[in-house]
C-alpha cells in the first residue's frame, strides 16, 4: 500500500472517530436536556385569619356662612364637642390629630357665576375634622356606631369629603411576624401536590428547579375567590377581620 493510500485511510479513520464522538456527545446532550425537562410546576397555598391592629378614622364637619370669623368659632365649638365625645369612648388625646381646614368661596367659583348675585346664598363652605389613629380597633368600631350622638349635639357632620378609602380603615401591620410560618406552609402544600403528581405519572420527585415566593395578599376575611373585588384593597381596608393569603409557585424535577 502506498504512502498516499495510508494517509487517506488514517484521515478517514480519524474523521470517523471524530464523527462518532460528536454524535455521542450530541446524543448525550439531548438525553440530559430531556432529563432536565422532566419537571412539574405546582402552586402551594397558605391562608391565615388575622385581626387588624391599627384603625384610622376621620370625623369631618362642615359649616356654611358669610363671616369667616364666625365660621371659625363654630368650627372650634364642633371640634370641642367631637374631642369630648371621643374621650368619653376611651380615645386618648395622643391618638387624635386635626385635619387641614378647607375653605370654599362660592363667589370665587367660576362655575357658580349664575348665582353670584344671589343674596340668600351663603358664601363660604368651611370643612374641618379630626383624625383618629389608634391600635384600639374595637373602640373605633364601637364609636363609629355611636356617631349619631354628635348629630344630636348639633355637629354638622360631613360624609362626602373626598374620602377614597373606607372610613374607618383598618390595617394589619404584623405581616413579618407570620411570614416565615406561612411560607413554610405554602411550600409544604406545593410539595404535597408535586408528590401526588409524581406518583400518578410513575415518576419520583427530585429537587427544586425554581421557586417563586409569591405575593402576600391581605383581604377581607369573607372575601371569596369568585368575588369581583378579589384584588380590591377597598374590601380589605373596611374590615377588621382579615385573611392573609400566599400562593407560591415551585418547579420540581422528576426522575
Amino acid at each position: 500500500m502506498g504512502l498516499n493510500k495510508i494517509t487517506v485511510v488514517l484521515c478517514a479513520l480519524i474523521l470517523g472517530i471524530g464523527t462518532l464522538g460528536a454524535g455521542y456527545s450530541i446524543g448525550k446532550g439531548f438525553y440530559l436536556l430531556k432529563k432536565m425537562s422532566r419537571t412539574v410546576t405546582v402552586k402551594g397555598l397558605a391562608e391565615q385569619d388575622v385581626k387588624s391592629d391599627l384603625g384610622v378614622w376621620e370625623i369631618n364637619y362642615r359649616e356654611v356662612g358669610n363671616d369667616l370669623v364666625q365660621l371659625d368659632q363654630r368650627l372650634q365649638h364642633d371640634q370641642q364637642v367631637v374631642m369630648e365625645f371621643l374621650k368619653q369612648q376611651g380615645v386618648e388625646n395622643k391618638e387624635v390629630d386635626k385635619t387641614q381646614i378647607k375653605v370654599e368661596d362660592r363667589l370665587a367659583n367660576i362655575y357658580n357665576q349664575t348665582n353670584a348675585h344671589n343674596t340668600e346664598q351663603q358664601r363660604y363652605v368651611v370643612t374641618a375634622g379630626i383624625r383618629v389613629r389608634s391600635t384600639k380597633v374595637d373602640v373605633i368600631k364601637q364609636t363609629v356606631q355611636m356617631i349619631d350622638k354628635l348629630l344630636q349635639q348639633g355637629v354638622p357632620l360631613a360624609f362626602d369629603v373626598s374620602i377614597l378609602s373606607p372610613n374607618p380603615s383598618y390595617y394589619f401591620t404584623q405581616l413579618d411576624r407570620i411570614r416565615p410560618a406561612m411560607l413554610a406552609e405554602a411550600t409544604k402544600s406545593a410539595r404535597t401536590i408535586a408528590m401526588q403528581f409524581a406518583k400518578d405519572s410513575g415518576s419520583k420527585l427530585a429537587g427544586i428547579q425554581h421557586a417563586s415566593q409569591g405575593v402576600f395578599q391581605i383581604m377581607g376575611r369573607d372575601t371569596s375567590t369568585m368575588s369581583a373585588d378579589w384584588n380590591s384593597n377597598q374590601n380589605a381596608l373596611g374590615s377588621i377581620d382579615k385573611k392573609v393569603r400566599l400562593v407560591t409557585t415551585i418547579d420540581y424535577q422528576l426522575r
